[in-house]
């Protein structure tokens, strides 16, 4: 290595500066792309670096004679041969083995990192050395070298991270934090990386994004970057490995195949491991009709029991008995509650769940439709976590187009709806149809405990006519709290299409500003990458 008089300045400049360990497993690689993948590592900016390749018995002969080339070019390159091909993991394993790196990362034998990824992943390190694992954006190359297809990564997000693997490269884990997961696990071949993941969350949760594309991942016939049929096996091992984590994370429930999203993503379907009571809040804004059809929409899809109903209308709005009068025929318990004073949403939720009994409080108006039959499992499937604090669903406008699955702060320099106003299942990488965290979630159509409720003070009432959701997701996630996003939760919100930037509410929107600005310029779950002048991400290709 240079010595300090020869290390450049603005080097010097950090205080920590580790050995990171590139581990490729080979198996009968192509040799030009072998040497771009070699060539990548040697051509990276921060020099600190070494590179440990296992050949997995490749039957090339061309392969040995390129990486033997190679070490002798360079001292910080070790490589060992295999001499029964074994698979990626154990190769994986045995190249973990000759890493003497403070942080090590896999990179595939046909792909290239940036010449900037690794000083990129040290300036990360300097700025949290706590850091126990660091991933980046990436994007694909074509086999002529074109790269395409951007994926733009949220944050570190637990719930997404049980959809499918959304990390996928390139990343670096802390040397000592790897070896005491025990590597990778020749029993998940395939989704060893998966595997690996899973594992390394449920050790810490200082898990960092660089949102910068630093890894190209090469498109081949034999790659699953062409497509999941190149490798269905994987998807059989990705669904054992998130077996196996509900299992060592004391999760009742069971993995199934996502419906209708792409080949990979996977739903965990949560026993609801108690009974809880709950209190469904409804307001009236006097249209009888409407009423009509939410009340409709609660009875076909919710089970009759362990809830009550209370009815909420501002003193203004008259409402008959007769709306509801079928309720306690029904055997439901009703209560009904009167608002006074300034009329608005989040004082009326205020008032009616000051009267509640509930474990857990459900909030709807007349502008409502449940739509789903799974709507209220699914939501009561993450309410009774612990570390959620609140739960949306999936939110239909009434021409079909999707409203909400998401709450995101950014676009037009407040916030918005991710994949908003777009057919349902056409939202960026599929992400609308993925169970994921945000940083906040619809109030219509929102579930949160009772207590968790209390405890934030409820909702903001000078917040009368928008924000006030968002608002109160936003404290809970100062609370520590997550919000999740569910798209099995499915609702119609019947009112008319608009652009964002029409929905801009004034004076509340300088109110919210003063408090949040701070989310509202960094939302973790808002890739910076993406324009925040855009209504939604459909304009941007898939991944």
């Amino acid at each position: 290595m240079p010595s300090t008089s020869q290390v450049p300045p603005w080097l010097q400049a950090f205080r920590y500066r580790p050995v990171l360990s590139v581990l490729i497993p080979v198996y009968n690689t192509e040799p030009d792309i072998l040497k771009r993948c070699l060539n990548a590592v040697m051509r990276q900016a921060y020099k600190k670096w070494e590179l440990c390749i296992a050949d997995d018995a490749s039957t090339r002969a061309d392969v040995r004679l390129i990486l033997e080339g190679y070490a002798r070019r360079c001292d910080r390159i070790k490589v060992i041969f295999s001499e029964k091909n074994q698979g990626i993991a154990a190769t994986i394993n045995q190249a973990a083995a000759m890493a003497s790196g403070d942080y090590l990362g896999v990179l595939d034998h046909d792909d290239e990192l940036h010449p900037f990824l690794l000083l990129e992943y040290v300036m990360l390190l300097n700025q949290h050395p706590d850091a126990d694992c660091v991933y980046c954006d990436e994007d694909k190359m074509d086999e002529q070298g074109n790269c395409c297809q951007p994926w733009f990564k949220s944050d570190w997000n637990p719930d997404l991270s049980l959809s499918f693997n959304y990390v996928m490269h390139f990343v670096m884990c802390r040397h000592s934090l790897f070896d005491s997961v025990g590597g990778v696990r020749e029993a998940y071949e395939g989704s060893q990386d998966y595997d690996l993941l899973l594992r390394i969350a449920e050790k810490t949760d200082k898990i960092f994004h660089i949102p910068k594309i630093l890894y190209h991942w090469r498109m081949g016939p034999q790659s699953i970057a062409s497509g999941p049929e190149a490798k269905p096996g994987v998807f059989v091992s990705g669904v054992a490995a998130l077996e196996d984590a509900l299992r060592r994370r004391h999760v009742l429930g069971r993995v199934t195949d996502a419906p209708g999203a792409w080949k990979g993503v996977y739903r965990v379907r949560r026993k609801i491991a108690k009974v809880m009571s709950c209190s469904v809040i409804l307001v009236s804004h006097g249209d009888e009709a409407a009423f009509a059809r939410l009340l409709n929409s609660i009875l076909t899809h919710v089970p009759r029991r362990n809830f009550e109903i209370l009815i909420c209308t501002h003193s203004s709005v008259h409402l008959e008995r007769r709306a509801f009068s079928h309720l306690y025929k029904a055997g439901i318990i009703v209560r009904r509650i009167v608002s006074d004073g300034p009329r608005s949403l989040p004082k009326m939720f205020n008032d009616a769940a000051s009267h509640s009994s509930g474990d857990v409080l459900f909030f709807l108006d007349d502008t409502m439709e449940l739509i789903s039959a799974e709507s209220w499992t699914s939501l009561l499937e993450h309410v009774q976590r612990e570390e959620v604090g609140a739960v949306g669903g999936k939110v239909f406008y009434e021409n079909g187009l999707m409203e909400h699955a998401g709450v995101i702060f950014g676009p037009f320099g407040l916030l918005g709806y991710a994949h908003r106003a777009i057919p349902d299942g056409s939202g960026y990488a599929g992400l609308d149809q993925m169970i994921g965290n945000y940083s906040a979630v619809m109030g219509l159509g929102m579930m949160t405990r009772a207590p968790v409720f209390t405890d934030a003070g409820g909702f903001d009432e000078q917040l009368r006519n928008a924000y006030w959701d968002a608002d109160y997701c936003l404290r809970l996630r100062e609370r520590g709290y997550l919000m999740t996003y569910t798209p099995y939760a499915k609702f119609h919100h019947h009112i008319p299409v608009k652009a964002i930037h029409e929905m801009i509410v004034e004076p509340e929107a300088g109110y919210f500003r003063a408090r949040w600005q701070h989310v509202i310029d960094a939302d973790p779950y808002f890739n910076p990458n993406f324009s925040r002048s855009l209504e939604d991400f459909s304009q941007y290709s898939n991944p």
